[in-house]
């Protein structure tokens, strides 16, 4: 008799059906930038599990650069993971592009390394749970950190 197949974990948070991923050695904080709202995430310093868990209201460039600046020099030398909106195609979507340049003027500044990565779906994956908008983009970041996380090697 075969195996059944592997469950795919994408989308999924710990508690629901996947193993945690693996420490990776370094701590990551993870962002989806949305209109209103930035969901951000970020881990233990060995990337094992999740320690901050925050959503900053958007006001203005500058006000948002001061909270991101702040929260992230509590935890300098994060690996710093960006959901980038695309396409079904994989081509950038607008939302990319706004994406990106918000990130340049909120992040471009910080000496972390930044790693972009393809958040479609992340947001209608919480809208299915039945998450409220404000929660949505914090969900976005939780899926965007697990996807880096799985994707990563331990040391």
């Amino acid at each position: 008799m075969a195996a059944p197949p592997r469950r795919r974990c994408r989308g999924s948070v710990r508690g629901r059906g996947c193993p945690a991923p693996p420490p990776i050695g370094r701590r990551v904080a993870a962002f989806d930038f949305g209109e209103r709202r930035i969901g951000v995430v970020i881990t233990d310093p060995n990337g094992s599990f999740v320690t901050t868990r925050q959503i900053i209201e958007r006001v203005d460039l500058v006000t948002d650069r001061v909270k991101l600046d702040r929260l992230l020099d509590l935890y300098q030398g994060a690996t710093l993971v960006v959901g980038l909106p695309l396409h079904e195609d994989g081509s950038e979507s607008g939302q990319a592009a706004r994406t990106r340049r918000w990130v340049g003027q909120l992040l471009g500044q910080r000496p972390e390394m930044i790693v972009w990565l393809d958040e479609r779906l992340t947001t209608e994956a919480g809208r299915s749970l039945g998450l409220p908008n404000a929660e949505l983009d914090l969900y976005a970041a939780e899926v965007l950190l697990l996807d880096y996380l799985r994707g990563q090697k331990a040391c």
